[in-house]
């Protein structure tokens, strides 16, 4: 799982304005289908309206919204089988990631989101076999490229802070501006308090897709192994090689015992379950050990 927070750019990577033009390039694969923490097919004009009306006491040359991209391994796509309905699942458990993470007591419901699934990628200037010369840029990537793009407003929902506010249950004179790009982390004096630690949000959201449908993640695919290799000392990278390499081995001999085992169970349960005598079903009756062993392949 690949979670991504793009920086400000330039082009519709400009967040200082409005979001129409994003919202707009992100409609290139198919028309609507926006949804919201309780919204389904959200319409793209809706979309644009809502986060472009959802800031407040902002400089003009502040970001107004943020893009979050989460990208699901094609391992973790097959184990969910791609279902739409749980990708959007996800998603809202994503974002309530996205606002814990922050450190000031919000959730979801205190954010103006809206995503879209995609299900096409295509090369760009970072890809290796675009540098190198051997795919043009542009071109389609293969095998399943699902992934999901979040458009979330700087500043928290507007209408439930005043709703909070009218009710008492607010004491704050302004709403939160929010930003996942800041460098406070866990901040606990000064003027800003809380802060976004992005590190710690691609774990939580790599554990909560886990914790939502029960995948039993290898090492070897966890965001802690990723970001060791590429960051971490030579000794770090080489402990948690060895360490892959074993859970490796470790399915590998679960796998070779699972199999191992199935003939004697239905060696075992064949008098309940089959009417011919043992004696004309040799091979369950008088297992060979090397015959067991066939179609394994290592």
């Amino acid at each position: 799982m690949v979670a991504k927070i793009p920086s400000s750019g330039t082009g519709l990577s400009q967040r200082t304005g409005s979001c129409a033009g994003l919202v707009a390039y992100l409609e290139k694969e198919v028309q609507g289908q926006w949804f919201s923490l309780d919204r389904e097919d959200v319409p793209a004009a809706e979309v644009t309206q809502a986060l472009d009306r959802n800031k407040r006491n902002l400089n003009r040359d502040a970001d107004k919204y943020y893009q979050v991209i989460l990208a699901p391994s094609q391992a973790e796509l097959r184990h969910i089988d791609s279902d739409p309905e749980k990708l959007r699942a996800y998603t809202r458990a994503a974002m309530e990631e996205y606002a814990a993470n922050f450190g000031k007591g919000i959730e979801g419901k205190d954010l103006v989101y809206f995503a879209k699934v995609e299900h096409e990628r295509t090369t760009g200037p970072r890809d290796r076999a675009v540098q190198v010369g051997d795919v043009p840029r542009g071109q389609p990537k293969e095998g399943e490229q699902t992934h999901i793009h979040v458009l979330v407003s700087r500043t928290e929902n507007l209408s439930r802070y005043t709703e909070r506010k009218q009710t008492g249950e607010l004491d704050r004179k302004n709403p939160y501006h929010l930003s996942p790009l800041t460098n406070h982390k866990n901040t606990e004096r000064g003027v800003v308090t809380g802060g976004f630690e992005r590190k710690q949000y691609s774990e939580r959201v790599e554990q909560a897709f886990d914790q939502v449908f029960s995948y039993e993640r290898p090492l070897a695919e966890t965001f802690r192994y990723a970001h060791t290799m590429q960051h971490g000392t030579l000794e770090e990278c080489a402990a948690l090689r060895a360490q892959s390499i074993k859970e490796q081995h470790q399915v590998i001999q679960h796998s070779l015992l699972g199999h191992r085992m199935q003939p004697q169970r239905n060696a075992t349960e064949q008098p309940d379950t089959i009417l011919a005598p043992i004696a004309t079903t040799p091979d369950l009756a008088n297992p060979n050990p090397k015959q067991r062993g066939k179609g394994i392949r290592m």
